[in-house]
């Protein structure tokens, strides 16, 4: 028997104290290695030890809350493994198939490797099938053959529902969270938001000093920050159209001065929703350049995505560029920008006409604005 020494101890004691370890055996009749990891509160992981599995092996380890470490093949041809480590867990088994169990929480884990090993094996076959006869002018069974992978398809997702419904403070259960059935996750935050809120609550009433717990709060928080975000953009989009007062906003100028853009003080403007790395948003702009004055214009930019390493100087670049009068203001959050979130903006380019303060059209074709 060998002691994973490095998690001994490893987490401070909160409230009890694990008098014995957790015996882990491992019944693979394969030889390599291990790396184990375990996520932080942040969500991050990190590599706490390695292993060398030889044989028969059987490890002990000591926890003093619940905690997921999760078992990664550096050598040979070993399964992933995910276990739930905790104060009352005595003893677990790794059979020889990679299938972990020993107690409700590991038994749920086990059968979650299963339902993924039996997703993809169905799916290789129906593609077989389907590659069999892709040339045959006679087989009419692709209907058929698709109805059989969604019809798994919404089983696996029932079942997983039912755990979380039923059981929604077991820790295991936040694995389900990465599941996928081909691209597409088996969990919808937007679908689902009732039954992973309360699974939140009530993991956080049972573990609350679990790290796993306090990074799937943490999931749980962004989750239905961006749900809210979205429902306000929805909403926002049927509430400023025309007849309707635009609304006003304090951002800054590519020198970074703070500007108030009042709503009485638009009269006969337009508003352009653009940015940077918006290609049609660009063209549009240059031939209104070009066509007319863009003294009453007000160019509101969601430039400040990701992917661009510096938004400000991609902004003040287009600016030049692109020989763009007008006034320019933005506060450089790309999609998460105040401007999508209060003009309701889904698609871009969007341009407004704002007459004493009212808007007057909105449209995503500058002609409509500007005829």
């Amino acid at each position: 028997m060998r002691k994973l020494g490095a998690l001994l101890g490893f987490i401070t004691l909160i409230s009890c104290s694990q008098e014995q370890p957790t015996l882990i055996k491992f019944e693979l009749d394969k030889k390599g290695s291990y790396a184990i990891q375990y996520r932080e509160a942040d969500g991050t992981f990190s590599v706490m030890d390695s292993l060398e599995i030889i044989g028969r092996d059987v490890f002990e380890v000591s926890f003093d809350t619940l905690q997921m470490i999760s078992f990664l093949p550096i050598e040979g041809e070993l399964p992933v493994v995910h276990a739930v480590i905790g104060p009352n867990t005595t003893e677990l088994t790794l059979d020889s198939q990679g299938f972990i169990s020993g107690d409700v929480e590991n038994n749920w884990l086990g059968a979650q490797r299963k339902m993924q090993i039996d997703l993809i094996n169905l799916i290789d076959s129906l593609d077989d099938i389907k590659a069999t006869y892709a040339d045959s002018a006679t087989f009419n069974g692709i209907t058929s053959l698709d109805s059989i992978f969604f019809e798994y398809a919404d089983a696996y997702r029932a079942r997983i529902l039912d755990s979380l419904e039923s059981s929604p403070g077991r820790i295991s259960n936040i694995m389900t969270v990465y599941h996928r059935i081909g691209q597409n996750p088996v969990l919808d935050y937007s679908i689902d938001r009732k039954v992973l809120r309360r699974m939140n609550i009530e993991l956080q009433r049972l573990a609350p000093y679990s790290k796993d717990v306090m990074a799937f709060n943490m999931w749980i928080g962004e989750f239905e920050e961006t749900f809210v975000f979205t429902q306000t953009v929805k909403e926002n989009s049927q509430k400023f159209v025309p007849g309707n007062p635009f609304p006003e906003f304090i951002l800054e100028s590519p020198k970074g001065e703070s500007v108030h853009l009042k709503r009485m003080s638009l009269d006969n403007h337009v508003v352009a929703i653009w940015a940077s790395w918006c290609t049609e948003c660009r063209s549009d702009l240059r031939r209104a350049a070009q066509q007319q004055n863009m003294d009453n214009w007000i160019l509101l930019s969601l430039d400040g995505v990701p992917q661009q390493r510096s938004p400000l100087g991609e902004w003040y670049s287009a600016i030049s560029q692109d020989g763009l009068g007008g006034n320019h203001l933005s506060d450089l959050r790309g999609g998460r920008s105040i401007i999508t979130e209060r003009l309701g903006v889904q698609e871009m380019p969007l341009y407004f006409k704002v007459e004493d303060g009212l808007i007057t059209a909105r449209s995503t074709q500058i002609s409509e604005i500007l005829d």
